[in-house]
């Protein structure tokens, strides 16, 4: 495959349009962690409700979420490259939101887990369309602050969730009970699934209304029709390494930071805090801490690739790793809520600053037109060894253990696990990827 990127002349859209877009696919990935994050809330009543294990539960948090999101994503990821992303992220969004609401129809696990499958279908465009326009929409200098204002989207998104969800879930559950016709009475849990759903498709609309399609940057050649399936394997295997590093090294901490789904559930049986005092606790300390590690990463990589490291994201993941991995098995052992989320709060710092410029990574060292596959490669990675595999791993342990206040114990030792090899393979993966990201600047 030729190295050389053709050089564009078509210019970079206006500075101004294109924060307004990235402020808008930033709240589009709100909206796609409070549907995702929403079920954290309601572990309990779901629980009680259709009488489940926590090993259900984890099921619903990750597997029912994220197999089709990892099945699909890799050809979602070719149409990104091909396709008019614009069209693709929004007919996703009208998928999850939909798919949302009609978790609040189920009445069965099964039910709820194919509803939370469809959930999981429609957020497998954005990541890849958000991060491909961004991309096509800002020079190099300025990316990692942009891709960094996305990607508050994710602390920003639970943590309203936990605020406001947690205050409207408490309110749901004192008022008169939802009787909708042809399907009867709801349950509070069933409601809240309802309200959070349907706003999603007044994004989608604006979005559809006012985002352009962007000319495709830094192409390797001039082809319309993108590179083969041939040529997407035969580069990513010739920078195999730096890929490894990336997706493993991000797929570990993606694994400890959606042991977090479990955060209300430890707060009320460890230290018998309601899911509405523990919503405003843990989605501040995911807003603040999230700002803080999001916007504090993406400012300081762009910073070093101004200055001609062409590798600053790489660091910015690893010192949020290192940072991490301490904390995530501290928390849950606290002898106090309240020091929990002092605990909380620099784990949460720590996953973010490494979550907001692991995409940077995959832009830093993969040319345009393969940055969709690229983008779905690394989604595909992370959730299939993070999300797919965490959370219900830490419910089969604690009902292994048999006591649901054991659930604090389950966390530290899954939490573990994954730090020993996302701090192994990037430490060991630094140099790598040096060299990776150095080639590409030099054929850029």
């Amino acid at each position: 495959m030729a190295e050389a990127i053709h050089k564009q002349a078509t210019p970079y859209p206006n500075t101004k349009y294109a924060w307004y877009v990235t402020s808008l696919l930033g709240l589009v990935f709100i909206l796609a962690y409070v549907d995702r994050y929403i079920l954290s809330l309601l572990i309990q009543p779901i629980k009680t409700s259709l009488d489940l294990t926590d090993f259900q539960i984890g099921l619903l948090i990750g597997p029912a979420f994220v197999v089709l999101f990892v099945t699909i994503g890799l050809p979602i990821g070719w149409l990104v490259d091909r396709k008019r992303r614009t069209i693709i992220i929004t007919t996703g969004i009208a998928v999850w939101s939909i798919m949302t609401a009609a978790c609040g129809l189920a009445s069965s696990f099964a039910t709820l887990f194919l509803a939370r499958v469809g959930v999981g279908i429609g957020e497998t465009t954005v990541s890849p369309c958000a991060i491909s326009l961004i991309a096509d929409y800002f020079p190099k200098e300025s990316r990692p602050r942009a891709i960094a204002l996305f990607m508050l989207g994710a602390p920003a998104g639970a943590g309203v969730t936990y605020i406001i969800g947690g205050q409207v879930v408490e309110m749901i559950a004192a008022a008169p009970p939802l009787i909708l016709p042809l399907v009867g009475e709801l349950f509070a849990w069933q409601t809240a699934f309802l309200l959070v759903g349907l706003p999603g498709l007044v994004v989608a609309f604006v979005l559809w209304l006012t985002v352009r399609e962007p000319h495709r940057q830094e192409r390797l050649h001039d082809a319309a029709a993108g590179p083969t399936l041939s040529d997407a394997v035969s580069y990513i295997r010739a920078n195999r390494a730096a890929y490894f590093a990336v997706l493993v090294g991000a797929a570990s901490n993606t694994g400890i930071a959606v042991i977090s789904f479990w955060t209300p559930a430890l707060y009320e049986r460890t230290w018998g805090w309601g899911v509405g005092q523990s919503g405003l606790m843990i989605g501040g300390i995911l807003i603040v801490g999230g700002l803080i590690g999001t916007l504090g990463s993406g400012w300081i990589a762009a910073r070093l690739i101004a200055r001609g490291v062409h590798h600053a994201p790489y660091y910015t993941v690893l010192v949020g790793s290192l940072l991490l991995a301490p904390f995530a098995m501290l928390y849950p052992l606290m002898p106090s809520a309240e020091l929990a989320s002092v605990m909380l709060f620099f784990a949460i710092i720590g996953t973010s600053a490494s979550a907001a410029t692991s995409p940077s990574c995959i832009i830093a060292i993969t040319p345009g037109e393969l940055r969709g596959l690229a983008t779905a490669m690394f989604y595909f990675v992370v959730n299939l060894l993070g999300a797919l595999i965490a959370p219900p791993v830490v419910g089969i342990v604690t009902d292994w253990m048999g006591a649901p206040e054991d659930l604090k114990y389950a966390m530290v030792i899954v939490a573990f696990g994954f730090s020993i090899v996302m701090l192994g393979v990037l430490v060991f993966g630094l140099s790598s990827f040096k060299r990776s990201a150095a080639e590409r600047a030099a054929a850029g």
